[in-house]
């Protein structure tokens, strides 16, 4: 297995060869890296396919570019807040209110809402 250097929080756990290039015959090699995050306690499996011509410091780049966007995913997910009991009611009113609205508007021909009482004529 070649030498790379990883980020704190990955590893290098396997290589293999891919495929060939169509194009140029070169064998391409899948480079295994696995990626933890001790913040929300998430990890997975990330593979960066490199034929001979690129260099260590590309391949060792893009792992950590799939490192950092991973743990920017992960962490923002993980930094939803859960609505408190009250919040969902109120949550749960609007949508209730919308899908009324809804209901009028295609209940209309040109997707307006006219009201009872309400007239446009001069």
């Amino acid at each position: 297995m070649t030498e790379l250097w990883t980020p704190q929080g990955s590893q290098l756990t396997n290589t293999s060869v891919g495929g060939f290039n169509k194009v140029t015959g070169e064998s391409i090699t899948l480079y295994t890296f696995s990626f933890s995050d001790p913040e929300s306690g998430q990890s997975t499996t990330a593979i960066v396919p490199a034929d001979p011509s690129m260099s260590t410091a590309h391949i060792e780049d893009m792992a950590a570019q799939a490192l950092e966007q991973w743990l920017e995913d992960v962490r923002f997910k993980s930094r939803g807040k859960i609505p408190t009991d009250e919040e969902r009611k109120d949550i749960g009113k609007q949508i209730n209110e919308f899908k009324k609205y809804a209901a009028k508007r295609r209940e209309s021909t040109n997707n307006k809402v006219y009201y009872s009482g309400v007239s446009f004529d001069k």
